[in-house]
């Protein structure tokens, strides 16, 4: 286990060589630099320098991230401790790269003052948190996109700790964010219980100390929020309740929508199995009924207000590389076409009882984001160790940790097309064809899949 310190080692040399960085940054980055959150957006040459150190720390930490996926860490405790203290390191870099923790504080802020954030509407009322957000993202800023019960839980956020000043939600975010993160190890250790000890430990590693996933929660994005529930409803779930773990899973798309997807997976999962049938599917259809009952109103005048000011807009992804030699719609429709054809061979693997057909669902919701960021990845990490090959397991792995180069465009403003089709390769396609190119029976003997009956989340008990 002693390489897998690099995991905190690697976010703490990067850290501190962003801090001295920093002392040389131009005088024309001055105002950035005066907010309550440094982000760079933008920085041209000295935005690279940003990056690099950002970049040299995921590596390090990669190093150690690999050497505890393929040793199967032995201890759940050591995992929670690296991956609290990794957090800790990341958190100490002075800059980040996505403003999206304004975003949050703003729209709690809103529902604190009795404003819609799903409407998209010029924001005349002035505090400093709404000041620090407009200047991320301009006035109007763009409409909430997250579900009610986050909304809930931006405001109570802001209402708790803006008497402290603009930073202290922001850091709010990102603590709690981190922290959630260190619990999903024990929540994957528990949804993975059908598994043996060593996929059960090794999957618990594998999404508390994966460096993209711990930079996403320190830059305090509220994905990892969605990943927790769904992990905390499986883990219900292995429990022998599955009805509750079902409607926990659906639920969580009162934080993001994507979490509908899982349940819908695991009801698909569950259709063949008639004991655990009713008791999935209820649970699933009645969390899905609630979610629509809440999220509808709101997401339905968002959705108006899209379609009239908005527009489909990819970048650095399968979609856009297409885009460079044929028309976009094309592009588009190809795209969709391979994720369609993706997301049925993984649904038809999980009806006849092979888990790892959620990795062919992940494939199709990575290949379909016009748009992948690296906290997107946290949607389909989880999935990885569910693989019944190794090269699936690290196919997906591959995809998360690469994603950090999409930061570098945002950084530089080097925004061009061959840097783009250059990040898709890097970052889609080849994860992509390490997992098409899997054989199911050429794996681990931790990853394979035998042929004893799918496992049973109706009848398995603690012990």
């Amino acid at each position: 286990m002693r390489l897998t310190a690099l995991v905190p080692i690697g976010f703490a040399l990067g850290a501190l060589a962003c801090a001295l960085a920093l002392r040389h940054a131009p005088a024309a980055l001055a105002v950035d630099l005066a907010q309550p959150l440094v982000v760079v957006t933008y920085w041209q040459s000295f935005g690279a320098l940003m990056w690099l150190t950002l970049f040299g720390a995921v590596a390090v930490a990669s190093v150690g991230y690999v050497f505890a996926i393929k040793s199967a860490p032995r201890h759940l405790r050591m995992t929670m401790l690296i991956s609290a203290l990794a957090c800790a390191a990341a958190l100490a870099f002075p800059v980040v790269f996505s403003s999206d923790v304004y975003a949050y504080a703003g729209y709690g802020n809103m529902a604190l003052h009795g404003m819609d954030p799903y409407a998209h509407a010029r924001i005349t009322v002035r505090d400093p948190i709404f000041d620090a957000m407009l200047w991320q993202w301009g006035n109007p800023p763009p409409m909430c996109v997250y579900g009610p019960a986050f909304v809930w839980f931006a405001k109570s956020i802001v209402a708790l700790s803006s008497q402290l000043g603009p930073a202290a939600p922001l850091w709010a975010f990102r603590v709690l964010a981190c922290a959630v993160l260190v619990l999903c190890a024990p929540l994957a250790y528990t949804a993975f219980k059908p598994f043996s000890q060593s996929r059960r430990l090794t999957a618990a590693a594998g999404i508390a100390l994966n460096p993209v996933a711990i930079w996403s929660c320190a830059e305090g994005h509220n994905d990892i929020f969605v990943v927790a529930l769904v992990l905390g409803g499986f883990a219900i779930a292995v429990r022998s309740r599955a009805f509750v773990g079902a409607l926990v899973v659906a639920l969580a798309a009162l934080v993001k929508a994507p979490a509908l997807a899982a349940a819908a997976a695991f009801s698909v999962y569950a259709w063949p199995r008639r004991e655990m049938r009713m008791r999935v599917i209820t649970g699933a259809a009645l969390g899905a009924l609630i979610t629509i009952a809440i999220a509808a109103p709101l997401e339905i005048g968002a959705q108006k207000r899209i379609a009239l000011s908005g527009h489909y807009f990819a970048q650095f992804s399968v979609q856009y590389a297409l885009s460079t030699v044929v028309p976009l719609w094309i592009a588009v429709t190809l795209t969709f076409a391979a994720c369609a054809i993706a997301a049925l061979l993984g649904l038809r693997a999980l009806y006849l009882g092979r888990p790892s057909g959620a990795i062919y669902v992940a494939v199709a919701a990575w290949l379909m984001l016009p748009n992948p960021y690296p906290w997107y990845a946290l949607w389909i990490l989880p999935v990885a160790f569910l693989a019944s090959d190794v090269r699936q397991m690290w196919g997906l792995i591959a995809a998360s940790l690469l994603s950090i180069f999409r930061y570098y465009g945002d950084a530089t403003t080097e925004l061009s097309a061959p840097l783009g089709v250059a990040i898709v390769v890097l970052q889609v396609a080849l994860p992509i064809a390490l997992i098409m190119a899997a054989r199911t029976n050429r794996a681990r003997p931790d990853l394979r899949e035998t042929r004893t009956p799918a496992p049973d989340f109706a009848r398995l008990r603690s012990p």
